[in-house]
């Protein structure tokens, strides 16, 4: 049997008579919640703080004067930066410490959006196809849906008149609600544009080193989820490419088990298996002459080969494809003929070199895609990055935890309450679950603000053959307060092997208030995840019980603590 968790209200201080002076005025920290109940602004007109799953996120400083450490984006980009172009290299080893600037928060580190391609030469150069850009609109109205996702960003740039400077965005798809550039308090004017891939621009009126700001929305489809069922006529058409890239490409759509005819589920299913199973090699690969081919044929290569391949195959195979890079990481996006959606190919670097990266995570909707055992994905990338800002590792489940043969011990057992075995979810639909995806804004019901996080079953075609995911799950201590971190750990496994990569969605459980959301977490290749979830101040006093269950992902199924 579960724990309970009492939830309970910090006591009030008891009044002691006092002979010392009276306090005329007591300094109060700030608080953003406050700043969002009475819509407080910033110059620019940004919001002093917005509503995310993890918690309130606190707007940056519009007039911050420039710092040693800022990293200005500039007309001449360093050298590591990606351009217009992009050219495939055959050191395929895996990079080490890699630099990086986090503009965002929360944060979307490695995959902030700097560099996109969607069109492929003769001589395998990446390019732009539709390269003119467009005025991009700054707008606050949010969509009547909302199923957007909202960020801040924080960059220095280095404007120069008549000059268009490559600035990053958040993904495909996003919308800029309010926007402001200046210099201190002293605003400087700008425009915003966007290619035909939507890589992302300012010019400025003059030539000036300005802060810029902003207030960003994108939907939340655009970072993952479900590929979706499209036919081949629901899809944008896919110009033809080279002669010779096409025959390259047609051996290598052979070798996968792919035609031009092949439906577009299984095209984009069986294009991820096979290229997210690369590795990084120190022995580049050679043999045909043909750098497309000697990579794809022999799955060689990191982040950017596996990009750079996967965009020239899925072209060939008539699904609209780009690459997408920064200075630390590449990936694809793939579009289903209504979004474009980010998927990770992995070969991510070991390390980033960025302590803005540590600021509060983004969590993207479960990967529906299975990883093979030992990847390198881009969510690793960031994390061991905020570990080692954080001066340790994520820690395992304690010992106390139960496994699935066996029950968790009563709370008096230790200072830790403990939720044990799993069983499958029967507050899910009986159909079967690859993975899942979050409601808009994080929250359960559609509705924006939330603070909670949930999962939503994604339907299986066919019966659900997966083995189902035991959990879990340890709570630092029995008594949780509304607006106070709630410290979880805990670990999934199934059929004796951990699941990693998978979302995990902690909930409290009582017979008068059903189940209520709290948060999501991800485990790490181990099948462990731990982390602090913020209890809402919605939550209802009283007792409950804390349990864990996640969808699983493409190996492991669905399950919960019981």
């Amino acid at each position: 049997m579960l724990p309970l968790l009492v939830l309970a209200l910090t006591p009030p201080a008891i009044a002691q008579r006092s002979f010392a002076r009276p306090t005329l005025h007591e300094p109060i920290p700030p608080d953003p919640r406050e700043d969002v109940a009475l819509s407080i602004s910033l110059e620019g007109d940004l919001p002093a703080a917005i509503n995310t799953p993890r918690g309130l996120v606190s707007a940056p400083d519009p007039a911050r004067p420039f710092g040693t450490g800022d990293a200005p984006y500039s007309p001449t980009p360093k050298d590591e930066a990606p351009g217009s172009t992009f050219r495939p290299d055959r050191v395929t080893s895996r990079p080490d410490a890699l630099p990086y600037d986090e503009p965002f928060s929360p944060s979307t580190a490695p995959f902030k959006r700097l560099a996109a391609y969607d069109s492929v030469d003769a001589n395998y150069t990446l390019s732009v196809r539709d390269p003119h850009a467009t005025p991009l609109a700054v707008t606050a109205v949010p969509q009547p849906d909302a199923s957007e996702e909202h960020f801040y960003a924080d960059m220095v740039v280095d404007l120069a008149a008549g000059r268009k400077v490559r600035i990053p965005s958040v993904g495909p798809g996003a919308r800029v609600l309010r926007a402001r550039a200046g210099i201190q308090t002293q605003d400087v004017r700008f425009t915003l544009y966007k290619d035909g891939a939507e890589n992302w621009f300012i010019e400025g009126d003059v030539t000036t080193r300005a802060r810029l700001v902003m207030e960003i929305s994108a939907p939340r489809a655009a970072f993952g989820g479900d590929f979706g069922n499209p036919t081949r006529a629901e899809l944008r058409a896919v110009p033809p490419l080279p002669p010779n890239v096409q025959a390259a490409a047609a051996q290598v759509a052979q070798k996968i088990g792919l035609t031009q005819r092949s439906a577009p589920r299984e095209v984009v299913t069986k294009l991820v298996s096979y290229f997210r199973a690369f590795h990084e090699s120190e022995e580049p690969p050679t043999g045909r002459g043909d750098i497309y081919l000697d990579l794809a044929l022999q799955q060689k290569g990191v982040c950017r080969h596996r990009s750079f391949a996967f965009l020239v195959t899925a072209l060939y195979l008539g699904i609209p494809t780009r690459m997408i890079s920064n200075e630390a990481h590449a990936w694809v996006e793939v579009n289903d003929g209504q979004r474009w959606r980010r998927i990770d190919l992995g070969g991510a670097g070991r390390t980033l070199n960025d302590p803005l990266s540590t600021n509060v995570p983004y969590e993207p909707p479960p990967d529906p895609f299975s990883w093979p055992q030992g990847s390198a994905r881009g969510d690793d990338l960031a994390e061991r990055a905020r570990r080692a800002a954080s001066g340790g590792a994520t820690p395992p489940p304690s010992p106390t935890a139960a496994s699935s043969n066996g029950a968790a011990p009563p709370a008096s057992a230790g200072p830790a309450g403990s939720a044990g075995s799993a069983s499958n979810d029967p507050g899910m639909s009986s159909g079967g679950a690859s993975g899942g995806s979050f409601g808009p804004n994080g929250s359960g019901d559609g509705t924006s603000g939330g603070t909670s996080t949930t999962l939503r079953p994604v339907t299986r075609p066919g019966p659900d053959d997966r083995p189902p995911s035991n959990l879990t799950m340890t709570l630092d201590g029995t008594e949780a307060r509304r607006g106070a971190p709630l410290p979880v750990r805990g670990q999934v496994i199934s059929d004796g092997e951990p699941c990693g990569h998978v979302a995990v969605e902690i909930v409290l459980r009582s017979r008068s208030q059903g189940d209520i959301p709290v948060g999501v977490l991800a485990t790490d290749e181990r099948g462990n995840y731990a982390g602090a979830l913020v209890l809402p101040s919605s939550v209802p006093l009283g007792d409950y019980e804390a349990h864990a269950r996640t969808l699983g992902d493409g190996r492991c199924g669905r399950g919960q603590t019981r």
